[in-house]
């Protein structure tokens, strides 16, 4: 079954493989990671990547809704990754690696989004800022 095409999965297989990575992540009191939904759903991280960037083709909408249902998976595994560095408490470096190497966070990319829409954004203004307590 590695490997098996999107298209030969049935929904509700690929549903219980997200919900067994959710179940031992949090037995494991460890993020949910992209990894571990790929090793759940049986298939190679570079194919699980491929399908969470929306880069399969996806000809039906019985593959697009497979797709989705993985896509929304690898958001939450991001975000759990994000929130489990902040509620530890512990060093970031670990979980910014992972980030950057595991769900697409690129910093040089961000950067050069940032500097493209500043010029439209309007200026923050604090008005009161002198009755702020220290």
């Amino acid at each position: 079954m590695h490997n098996k095409p999107l298209g030969k999965r049935k929904p509700a297989d690929i549903a219980a493989a997200i919900e067994r990575a959710k179940n031992y992540a949090e037995a494991q009191a460890v993020p949910l990671t992209a990894e571990r939904l790929a090793a759940e759903l049986d298939m190679d991280l570079t194919l699980f990547h491929t399908i969470a960037e929306g880069l399969l083709p996806c000809e039906s909408k019985s593959l697009a809704a497979k797709a989705a249902m993985i896509q929304r998976a690898c958001g939450e595994a991001t975000a759990s990754v994000v929130e489990h560095a902040m509620r530890r408490g512990s060093g970031t470096n670990m979980h910014m690696a992972y980030l950057k190497n595991n769900a697409g966070y690129d910093k040089p990319k961000a950067e050069k989004n940032s500097k493209e829409t500043d010029g439209g954004l309007p200026p923050v203004v604090f008005i009161g800022e002198e009755n702020i307590g220290d």
